[in-house]
C-alpha cells in the first residue's frame, strides 16, 4: 500500500510539474508564447485579437502581431518585440516577444497596458536600421488591429 501511495504522489507531482495552465484556463502541456523557429501560428497579417479575445477561444492573448521585412515584401522571422515603460527603448522591459518561423509574435502572459507601453521592435544586428521605437504609448496588445490597417504593416530587417 506504501508503494502505491508513494507511485501515485510521485506520478501526481511529475504531472504537475509537466502541466501549464493555458490561457484560457484548460490544461495544456504549455503557455501560448511564441517562439522561434515554432510554426503554431497561423492566418499571417490578420487582426489575432479578432479571435483569440475570449477564453472559449484556444487561447486568450494579451499581445499579439506580425512582422514583414523591411520592404514589406516577405515574413520576418527573425525579430523580437519588447514592451518599455519609457519611450526609445528605455526603462523597464514589461514584456519581451519573438516571432515565429511563420512571422508572428503572441503571448498569453499577463501585461499591464494601463499604464501605457512603448514597444520596440529589434530585428538583425548590424543592418542599417535594426531598432524601431513607437513614440507613442500603446494600451492593448491588438498590434495588427492598428499595423495594416489604419498604420504601416510592421516591417523591419
Amino acid at each position: 500500500m506504501r508503494k502505491t501511495c508513494i507511485v501515485l504522489a510521485l506520478a501526481i507531482t511529475i504531472l504537475g510539474f509537466n502541466t501549464i495552465i493555458s490561457c484560457n484556463g484548460k490544461p495544456r502541456l504549455e503557455k501560448m508564447v511564441s517562439k522561434p523557429d515554432t510554426k503554431y501560428s497561423h492566418k499571417f497579417g490578420v487582426d489575432c485579437m479578432t479571435c483569440h479575445n475570449t477564453k472559449a477561444t484556444p487561447g486568450l492573448l494579451t499581445v499579439a502581431g506580425s512582422v514583414l521585412d523591411e520592404a514589406r515584401e516577405s515574413v520576418q522571422k527573425n525579430c523580437v518585440v519588447k514592451l518599455y515603460l519609457v519611450p526609445g527603448g528605455k526603462g523597464r522591459v514589461v514584456a519581451t516577444l519573438y516571432n515565429d518561423a511563420l512571422g508572428n509574435f503572441y503571448s498569453c502572459d499577463s501585461i499591464d497596458f494601463s499604464v501605457g507601453v512603448y514597444p520596440t521592435l529589434l530585428g538583425t544586428p548590424g543592418v542599417k536600421e535594426s531598432k524601431k521605437h513607437m513614440s507613442v504609448p500603446i494600451f492593448n496588445g491588438n498590434c495588427n488591429g492598428c499595423h495594416g490597417i489604419s498604420a504601416e504593416k510592421l516591417g523591419i530587417d
